[in-house]
């Protein structure tokens, strides 16, 4: 071994540190970036020969040993929109790319990342901090069924939820069995939708006729006939004429189980309701009736008071007086966006100030054999490389995939202490190999004074 071979090995030495010292400084300088994947270094000794009676010296190399695989911690935050995975996995994103006419198009390559800081942008797509846009599943409107063939970039564009006519009043009361004969009470209003998201106030008034025998008269205010029919009293009523109030009489079970539905009928002669007989025992007590409201067309509105022969929905049992316990019908008017959420499971909802949600998206996780070989680029996203494998895309837990967790962040994977100590032990050999180079400088130094 030549003294200048020790020269070249403690260069050698001196690169390798500062290729450590520059990993840990950016480890340290991204300790409080969101998502951050630290960068540790992997020494390997190099040998040009080395056998029983000869070992020259050969130096060392340091390269970057990536730990995407290892997890941050999972810090909750007040924002809905912001996501981390806990488990294995990556989003899938697009780097947006802004057109001249305003339009947005996306690049090719498909990338990955960690970082889960997502907002809103002008356009409607969820961005995250270093500019990403995030992907998923779309789902069919009406079937609900996600389609996991391809991922696609979320954005939110139903700024309004269409008004939806009421199709069905379900109503459950309890009538006092000891009132009087006649006896009627407070009327109850329901509010019913039309199509266009008008809404409008139907009564509904109870009269005792008898034992076990009760009335309940119906106005749809504001509701004209769609069809022809006849009212209680026989007298026809034609289409487009106004809807007075039409009654239904019910009889109570005196028999077990007393107290509940025996038969609901049109009152009289009238055949406006539509009455689902009893055929069975828990057989739906509904009645179905048609109604047109001006300018929103005709709608049916089903109205169901229980079951037959069943203690629920309205029921007749002894009590001081008439005891509604809830109306609810589901129709809805006109809603305007209002906010986003995203669950465990990864669904995206649009939810409305009429109390509606859409669920238009689902979020999946792609995961890789070997997610320490991907490719890093600017922002903290991923590409795939022939290392790390093939990405694979599955739903939320499914497959080895990690769990979203919604309103929660994940932080940098940076251990400062650990990066303060390799700092040391870096500075210290970097410090030991300079001392090889002097300490060889001063022995070639006395070779050339040997000719003085």
């Amino acid at each position: 071994m030549s003294l200048f071979s020790a020269l070249t090995v403690a260069v050698g030495g001196l690169n390798a540190q500062s290729r450590s010292i520059g990993h840990i400084s950016d480890n340290i300088a991204n300790a409080s970036t969101n998502g951050y994947k630290r960068i540790d270094t992997q020494f390997q000794t190099l040998v040009t020969q080395s056998n029983a009676g000869l070992s020259d010296p050969g130096g060392v190399r340091a390269t970057p040993s990536y730990q995407n695989n290892i997890q941050g911690n999972l810090v909750q935050s007040q924002s809905p929109l912001d996501l981390a995975i806990s488990g294995n996995g990556f989003f899938n994103v697009k780097q947006p790319i802004a057109q001249t006419d305003g339009s947005v198009t996306f690049t090719g390559q498909q990338l990955f990342t960690r970082r889960g800081d997502f907002k809103l942008d002008k356009d409607g797509y969820l961005i995250n901090g270093a500019g990403y846009v995030l992907e998923g599943h779309s789902i069919d409107p009406i079937t609900n069924i996600v389609d996991t063939s391809q991922v696609g970039a979320i954005q939110i564009s139903a700024a309004q939820d269409n008004p939806v006519a009421t199709t069905l009043v379900t109503y459950a009361a309890n009538l006092p069995a000891s009132a009087l004969t006649t006896a009627t009470f407070s009327p109850s209003d329901i509010q019913v939708f039309d199509s266009l998201g008008a809404k409008h106030t139907s009564t509904f008034n109870w009269t005792k006729l008898a034992t076990n025998s009760w009335r309940l008269s119906v106005t749809p205010a504001s509701g004209l006939a769609s069809a022809g029919f006849t009212d209680s009293a026989g007298v026809a009523v034609a289409a487009g004429a106004s809807v007075a109030s039409q009654s239904l009489d019910f009889t109570f079970q005196s028999t077990a189980p007393a107290g509940t539905i025996a038969s609901i009928a049109n009152t009289g002669l009238g055949n406006f309701y539509t009455v689902n007989s009893p055929t069975t025992a828990g057989s739906p007590a509904t009645v179905t009736f048609p109604v047109t409201y001006a300018g929103a067309g005709s709608q049916n509105v089903t109205l169901n008071f229980g079951s037959y022969q069943s203690a629920s929905g309205v029921t007749q049992f002894d009590a001081a007086a008439l005891n509604v316990s809830s109306i609810e019908q589901n129709g809805v008017p006109q809603g305007a966006f209002r906010d986003v959420s995203i669950d465990n499971n990864g669904f995206l909802s649009l939810n409305y100030d009429n109390g509606r949600s859409r669920t238009l998206y689902q979020i999946p996780i792609t995961t890789f054999n070997s997610p320490n070989n991907l490719e890093r680029k600017d922002g903290g996203v991923f590409g795939s490389t022939t290392e790390s494998g093939t990405a694979r895309t599955f739903l939320p837990n499914n497959n080895g995939a990690g769990k979203i967790v919604s309103s929660s962040l994940e932080g940098s994977n940076v251990d400062i202490a650990d990066e303060f100590t390799k700092m040391i032990q870096a500075q210290r050999v970097y410090s030991a190999n300079a001392k090889t180079i002097t300490t060889t400088d001063s022995m070639l130094q006395e070779i050339i004074n040997i000719i003085r």
